[in-house]
């Protein structure tokens, strides 16, 4: 009893509107003996019953065995009340259904829960779900059979629910409704148990004896042949007690059914083996439930520190909370640019930001396709670089190439190294714009009106820090264009010579020597340039730009503050964070009560310990994991 207690109490805190608890549900045809299976299982006398729809709403029955000296009693929970009186209990629940349903046959999914406490039932769980109704009666809608359907879907799809399937023995069970939609969810037959019904008034000469055993359609858990009683047994209320009695001679006087082996008839039989699935059930995913309440309170505590509390009424203290945010805005800014670890980073602000990879891949990428062994004089024909040589000799004596021609022909290909730079310098401050207003967009979640304030304040920061950086960008493009000249050791070694010798066996005249020399001082130089350009303006936009960003942001935003007092008017929560936030505090107070339920046995409390330090460890692994690029 210990465990289905556990369980109990963890519904009574409410853990089943969040995390599945294990159950079982009963599953079958309207009319297929459901309610008379669960009313010998009891041992009592307490369903609706008659003619046509008789569950109208899901019964979830919790069942305590008590002493035998022991009055039966029952509580529903809804109603401060002790009944002893079992006839009541019944009113009590058409009167419960009615309230919901209507008098016209409707059928709802809002369930009556119901506790008993007698020395005929077992310790057990089970939920009574309205039979699949294939006609509409009454007022029902006309969609009757899609709506129970739907109904019976939703919980016997739960992996952690068992399912008693209700099967009459008087249809064909290869055709079972029941039978069909547990296959369904149930593919391995592992959690559906199959209850045979109304044996005793199946056909003269026919018997059910293959389908209990499982030959004709297998169940895992197999089927339990049951005799319920008859209409005419409920019309004359017939004891439950005797009934039962009248059940086992049914079995032991039958040719067939007294010959079979022990173990597949009688609602003695199928008490037994709900005790044990159930058991079994709840031993297999008490563990895996104890880890999901543990997960789900890291999930709501981290949630909640997310929102914050909620907003102050004085203006000092909003004033103190805008500061806040704007100091957090400008930490997870400079720590997503950098690529450091931040407590969170795994949380909804920070999961997804890509940080300073994305400028290091920018950087990565300027002047790519000029780099290596580029020829920038390949565009260059024979042709043009004679004309060049000739228009730049002036009237002086042939045979001395002026550096004119070096610079004419080089300056055109210099300039083309400014559109790349900037739009490098422009891809850049659009990506810290992006990421800012991404951030703040987060951050200041709560609060919607005030979003679009500070990504101005921010867009301005950064477009005065574009722009400072333009004008140095632009100067090292023009010095580079402007002033021709070079340190480089390779160069000076090798393109210093006033004639250089020709290299081939084959011997050049003076001006084809001169021109493939132009050509390869040209290119060496470029090269230079590019490698200059391709080190100086990533330093430069880093430091003027991304570096100088990241130290005055903080400071320009609080001047705006400052200056701006009407933001403090937009410091107003919309209605559905305090809604989100509340809920967040009732399921936590829900998942703390279930954690201490849980944690109340030994076992649990030992695995709760093992799985909080597993989460603590998971969490220090992910600070000292590096940052991925």
């Amino acid at each position: 009893r210990a465990l289905v207690t556990l369980v109990d109490h963890l519904r009574d805190a409410g853990l089943q509107k969040y995390i599945r608890l294990p159950r079982i549900v009963t599953l079958g045809v309207q009319s297929s003996g459901k309610s008379s299976v669960l009313e010998s299982i009891v041992g009592l006398n307490f369903l609706p019953r008659g003619e046509g729809v008789c569950t109208r709403r899901p019964l979830e029955l919790r069942l305590v065995h008590s002493p035998s000296e022991t009055k039966p009693w029952a509580e529903f929970e809804e109603i401060n009340k002790r009944f002893e009186d079992f006839e009541e209990v019944r009113s009590t629940i058409e009167r419960l259904t009615e309230e919901v349903t209507g008098k016209n046959k409707n059928i709802i999914d809002q369930p009556i829960i119901l506790t008993i406490y007698s020395a005929t039932c077992p310790d057990l769980t089970l939920i009574d779900l309205p039979g699949i109704t294939r006609i509409p009666v009454g007022d029902q809608p006309q969609n009757i059979e899609k709506i129970t359907k739907e109904m019976a879907y939703r919980y016997i799809s739960d992996p952690r629910t068992v399912i008693l399937c209700v099967c009459p023995a008087n249809t064909d069970i290869s055709t079972s409704e029941g039978l069909l939609m547990a296959r369904k969810v149930d593919k391995a037959g592992i959690r559906t148990l199959g209850v045979v019904t109304k044996i005793d008034i199946m056909d003269r000469g026919t018997d059910a004896r293959k389908v209990i055993m499982g030959q004709e359609v297998s169940l895992r858990l197999g089927y339990v042949g049951v005799k319920n009683r008859s209409q005419q047994d409920i019309v004359t209320n017939v004891d439950v007690k005797k009934a039962l009695e009248e059940e086992k001679q049914f079995f032991s006087n039958h040719p067939v059914y007294s010959t079979m082996p022990p173990g597949y008839l009688g609602t003695e039989i199928l008490t037994q083996k709900l005790t044990k699935v159930l058991f079994n059930h709840i031993k297999h995913f008490l563990p895996e439930i104890l880890k999901e309440t543990l997960n789900r309170i890291k999930d709501c505590d981290d949630r909640l520190k997310q929102l914050g509390p909620s907003t102050p009424q004085d203006p000092k203290f909003k004033f103190q909370l805008l500061w806040n945010l704007v100091t957090d805005f400008c930490e997870i800014y400079k720590n997503s640019i950098k690529g450091k670890f931040d407590r969170r980073k795994s949380s909804r602000v920070t999961k997804d930001l890509a940080g300073g990879a994305v400028i290091k891949n920018h950087f990565k990428n300027l002047l790519h396709e000029f780099s290596g062994n580029f020829e920038v004089t390949e565009e260059f024909s024979k042709e043009q670089i004679q004309e060049a040589m000739s228009r730049h000799e002036g009237d002086s004596i042939p045979g001395f190439p002026s550096v004119d021609v070096f610079i004419f022909l080089l300056h055109p290909q210099l300039e083309k190294l400014k559109d790349p730079v900037l739009d490098c310098l422009a891809d850049v401050h659009s990506y810290l714009e992006q990421l800012s207003h991404k951030i703040i967009e987060r951050i200041f979640y709560r609060f919607p009106s005030l979003v679009g304030e500070m990504s101005e304040i921010a867009s301005q920061v950064l477009f005065s820090e574009k722009e400072n950086c333009r004008q140095i960008v632009e100067s090292i493009i023009e010095a580079e264009e402007s002033y021709i000249f070079t340190n480089d050791y390779d160069y000076l070694a090798q393109r210093t010579e006033i004639v250089p010798k020709a290299t081939e066996k084959k011997p050049k005249n003076s001006r084809e020597i001169f021109l493939e020399e132009i050509k390869s001082r040209i290119d060496s130089y470029f090269r230079i340039v590019v490698r200059n350009v391709r080190d100086t303006i990533p330093r430069t936009i880093g430091y003027f730009l991304v570096r100088s960003s990241m130290d005055k942001m903080q400071l320009e935003m609080y001047k705006k503050i400052n200056l701006n007092e009407n933001l403090l008017t937009h410091l107003s929560e919309p209605s559905h964070i305090t809604k989100e936030r509340e809920m967040l505090k009732k399921q936590l107070e829900t998942l703390r009560k279930a954690e201490k339920i849980l944690k109340h046995d030994p076992q649990m409390a030992s695995e709760a310990e093992s799985y909080e330090k597993e989460i603590k460890k998971q969490e220090e692994e992910l600070k000292q994991k590096p940052t991925e690029s």
